[in-house]
């Protein structure tokens, strides 16, 4: 997969009049319809819409987990539209971490065994990926942590976790659905401190799937989704962290 990682432009995903529709005749229902748009290397944006939206439905296809029904889907100028399960699964392997508003940590393993699990089931051997396991916990704040269980933690720190687990393999971006909605307040603002200390130091692009126009204001970009359709986007120069 290393052709996808070089493209020179500057675009990480192009979505080209991206449509998913299940079902078909009358009883037909299009989940997305003619989404256009661009992630650029190392942007931090927003994907809002209420439920319904099809907010979900057009995350997964950007994480190669649901194929499109018609349109385009590049990564780094490489299509992926019509990629077979295997071919998505390494490149999303490769370039896409994913964080959920669950955390799905399996509570009878430690934390460090949770962060290591997806390199793994990939094949990697525990010792080539465990240095990078505890400087990613340590980034995050979790160094003394990787003995105890995950049952053993708060909420928040599962949540922590599982951004560690997603930023294993260091990819090119992070799609967050509804990261902080089991949240509370503080939580809330750890995580995205978070989120935006990773897009700083490692260059990782955010693509934040949120009901929350709270949270969307504090991000860069905002692209609004509404009955499928893509209604707004926008630049959000309030939401950019002052610069030292």
């Amino acid at each position: 997969m290393g052709d996808a990682r070089s493209a020179p432009d500057g675009v990480l995903v192009e979505a080209e009049a991206l449509t998913r529709v299940y079902g078909e005749g009358e009883t037909a229902t299009v989940a997305v319809d003619g989404a256009t748009f661009s992630v650029a290397e190392g942007e931090f944006l927003a994907l809002i819409g209420q439920s319904g939206s099809g907010k979900s439905t057009l995350l997964n296809m950007l994480g190669l987990l649901d194929t499109p029904t018609r349109g385009t889907l590049r990564y780094r100028g490489q299509d992926v539209s019509g990629m077979d399960k295997l071919k998505r699964a390494l490149l999303r392997n490769e370039l896409i971490g994913f964080v959920f508003q669950f955390h799905h940590l399996l509570p009878e393993f430690t934390v460090l065994e949770n962060v290591l699990m997806p390199a793994l089931i990939a094949g990697s051997h525990a010792a080539d990926v465990r240095e990078r396991a505890l400087e990613t916990l340590e980034l995050l704040g979790l160094s003394g942590l990787e003995g105890k269980n995950a049952n053993q933690l708060s909420g928040g720190q599962k949540q922590r976790v599982a951004i560690a687990r997603a930023l294993l393999n260091r990819p090119a971006i992070v799609l967050a659905d509804e990261p902080t909605g089991n949240l509370d307040t503080a939580n809330t603002e750890a995580v995205y401190d978070l989120f935006r200390t990773i897009n700083r130091e490692l260059g990782t692009a955010f693509l934040i799937v949120t009901h929350d126009r709270t949270v969307a204001q504090r991000t860069d970009r905002i692209i609004e989704i509404r009955d499928g359709r893509i209604v707004g986007d926008v630049k959000n120069e309030f939401g950019r962290p002052a610069r030292d």
